[in-house]
């Protein structure tokens, strides 16, 4: 059956934004007004027979995060990671032992009043560490600000962390706790002030949690779920909360979003073509070929792969239509905004797979694998290993990798070339051009921005949907036996036998991965651009 026949059988009331929806959808989407919702749950999707999820600390990826903190996969953490984990615990003691100074453990944080001296697996000065790990642990959920209210948002950053502890000097006992409170969906109540420190006191069965989506007193979803609470030991409290997990997990969560609004922006566009009629010289080799950027060139080719065997490629149209400048603008915009992801996703995999922690621990590094490391000012960091570690030597380095600012600059980047290519997307559905976004007051002012640009650009595609819709049905009523492209046409004969209603685009692409319709073109791995298009030569 053709398209035009099946399309003819579909309920026209299907297919497109009523004049009224629209109006009511732009003023949600210029205003930001939402309806607040205290709590936002997950839906746990994930298949129970699936393998887990298993944490190496070197090579988690952004869907394997999304699919623990979003869809309630199982993980488990690699015996090498454990092991590793291990080390670095011995590594630690062993340091304190020989006398090097570690600020936060035997040092005070400024690294010049001592704490203790000595082994500090002496029964009385481990009683001491246990004390005030456990001290520490109750204390960290009493930071004032607002609640973090998305379940998804308090999960990826537990996978984070989890992932990251093989750096740590961590005892155990916290890795498998954290693990059991993700794969038992625990999920502490914590504020976005220290969002780690409300972690750990949840560990302990201080503070509230979700269990399962139902607040309640942490001791109390611990018991119901079978778990003794952590008797924290050592440095627990500072190798579990001393990191940008938070950061680190907000952002690989704007790069999943940020993946899924580019690939319907590519299929909305293509939509556009054909609805317009419009021209496809831009998206063309020699015009791709004369500006050579390898992300534009990657999703001209990828628009024109979804238009192809339909009437934009078999048909001369001597009088074209007129079309929004937008249309014009929408291939670099998007190009542009790809490469900004790509650079994004880039920096997010290493934060994901690497340690922010101070002070670095090195367990089996010799002095002698690299100059600096046998220089006087080095080696009073290093430990020559003994009884308390097993004789492993090492590095413990007070350095202090926990700047923000790499995953920041990438954010702001993605941002701003989100809010340029929502501001094409508006011209093409001929809208006023989105506000400009305020800043956020949760501490992570540069991915809160991004966060809402992107909600603003799922909005104008929704408007755009329906818009694109409505034309490709016009065009096909003027000629039934004209063709789309596979993938514009299954999106559009999909939109048409959704549930209609005001917001019937916006569900529709919520309910929907673009993947489904287009599942070819995976982004380039690497983010260098303008290079020679002969060594990026794509089936196009």
């Amino acid at each position: 059956m053709g398209e035009g026949t099946v399309l003819r059988h579909l309920k026209r009331s299907h297919g497109h934004i009523r004049t009224a929806a629209k109006t009511v959808l732009l003023t949600l989407i210029l205003t930001g007004t939402a309806a607040a919702t205290p709590y936002r749950g997950i839906v746990p999707q994930a298949d129970a027979t699936a393998d887990p999820v298993t944490l190496t600390g070197h090579d988690l990826t952004v869907d394997q995060l999304v699919a623990v903190a979003r869809h309630g996969q199982k993980v488990v953490v690699s015996p090498e990671a454990a092991d590793h984990q291990d080390e670095a615990h011995g590594l630690l003691l062993e340091a304190a032992a020989e006398g090097v100074p570690i600020a936060g453990f035997n040092r005070a944080a400024d690294g010049t009043a001592v704490l203790f001296d000595g082994d500090p697996t002496a029964p009385e000065t481990a009683a001491m560490l246990r004390q005030k790990a456990l001290a520490a642990f109750e204390s960290g959920g009493s930071a004032a600000g607002a609640e973090i209210a998305d379940e998804e948002t308090v999960r990826a950053m537990m996978v984070v962390r989890a992932n990251t502890l093989t750096y740590t000097p961590a005892g155990t006992g916290v890795t498998e706790l954290l693990l059991r409170l993700l794969n038992d969906r625990i999920t502490p109540a914590v504020s976005a002030a220290n969002p780690l420190g409300g972690i750990a006191a949840a560990m302990v069965g201080k503070g509230d949690v979700y269990y399962h989506g139902i607040r309640m007193p942490a001791a109390q979803a611990l018991s119901q779920a079978g778990l003794t609470p952590l008797a924290p030991v050592d440095d627990d409290y500072d190798a579990l909360t001393g990191t940008e997990a938070y950061t680190t997990a907000r952002t690989a969560l704007l790069v999943a979003d940020g993946r899924r609004m580019l690939e319907w922006s590519d299929l909305i566009f293509a939509m556009d073509l054909n609805g317009m009629n419009a021209g496809i010289a831009p998206l063309s080799l020699p015009a791709q070929e004369n500006r050579p950027l390898k992300w534009t060139y990657w999703d001209a080719g990828r628009v024109l792969d979804m238009v192809k065997g339909g009437y934009l490629l078999t048909e001369d149209s001597p009088t074209p239509r007129p079309h929004p400048p937008g249309l014009d603008l929408s291939v670099t915009r998007q190009g542009a905004a790809w490469r900004a992801w790509g650079n994004l996703r880039d920096v997010v995999l290493v934060a994901l797979n690497s340690s922010d922690q101070t002070p670095v621990l090195r367990p089996g590094l010799s002095q002698r694998e690299s100059r600096e490391l046998g220089s006087p000012r080095m080696l009073k960091y290093y430990v020559k290993g003994g009884r308390t570690n097993d004789g492993k030597r090492g590095f413990v380095i007070p350095a202090l990798n926990r700047d923000p600012a790499p995953l920041e600059v990438e954010v702001e980047a993605f941002a701003a070339a989100v809010g340029m290519l929502n501001r094409a997307v508006a011209q093409r559905i001929a809208v006023p051009p989105p506000a400009a976004q305020p800043a956020t007051d949760d501490g992570l002012v540069p991915v809160g921005r991004a966060h809402q640009l992107l909600e603003t650009a799922f909005g104008l595609l929704a408007i755009d949907l329906g818009n694109a819709a409505t034309l490709m049905e016009q065009r096909q009523a003027e000629n039934p036996a004209r063709a789309f492209g596979a993938a514009p046409t299954a999106a559009w004969i999909a939109f048409h036998m959704a549930a209609p209603g005001s917001d019937a685009a916006r569900r529709f692409i919520d309910a929907n991965q673009p993947s489904a319709f287009y599942p070819k073109g995976e982004p380039p791995l690497g983010s260098d651009d303008a290079i020679p298009l002969a060594q990026e030569k794509m089936d196009r």
